[in-house]
């Protein structure tokens, strides 16, 4: 897990600094307000937030998480070329419909064990044309559902989307991987 940490604690200062100016960068050398520890908008209500170190219990929760786990899961994610909301939903190894697929066996997997407290299942709707849907779609959410026991009327919701997108919005049919677009959120809820 300090390799993830670690990971995590190197990647904010790349993405905060090293990268900024460089050929094809979409951010300016020098931003303004460029700060790796400031909030945004500046402010001078509240205060300064102070580190605190994690507790045991959340220790004990990040030492199960399966850092091999979560690259395996972005990996398949971006394997299917595409998770375009508008790709294709029948070919079985590409597009938003294969990404659906596998999410919703890997959920089951994860529910096999659990004699019945996890349900998986799909919400979908027909989103008709609209800004950025140039034809009518099915969306669809996988939807894993793990039933409390202590407290059944206790609901947590853990959220992310599995589509992906080029820089072109409308582009549906050419690669666009998105590993961080957002085939890392699916990783981490699919590891909770």
């Amino acid at each position: 897990m300090a390799k993830i940490a670690a990971f995590a604690c190197c990647l904010s200062l790349v993405s905060a600094q090293s990268w900024r100016g460089l050929p094809g960068s979409i951010y300016p050398a020098d931003p303004w307000g460029q700060c790796v520890s400031a909030s945004w908008p500046v402010s001078d209500l509240g205060q300064p937030l102070q580190p605190q170190e994690p507790d045991a219990e959340l220790q004990d929760m990040l030492a199960q998480v399966d850092a091999g786990r979560i690259q395996s899961i972005v990996t398949n994610l971006t394997n299917f070329g595409t998770r375009h909301t508008l790709s294709t939903q029948t070919n079985p190894v590409r597009g938003i419909g294969a990404a659906r697929d596998w999410i919703y066996q890997q959920m089951l997997d994860l529910a096999a064990p659990s004699n019945g407290n996890m349900d998986v299942y799909f919400n979908s709707y027909i989103q008709p044309v609209a800004n950025r849907i140039l034809f009518p779609v099915n969306i669809t959410n996988v939807v894993a559902q793990i039933n409390g026991t202590s407290d059944p009327n206790r609901v947590y919701v853990v959220t992310g989307h599995y589509d992906s997108r080029r820089i072109d919005i409308n582009d549906y049919t050419n690669d666009a991987p998105g590993s961080d677009d957002d085939a890392t959120g699916v990783a981490g809820e699919s590891t909770l």
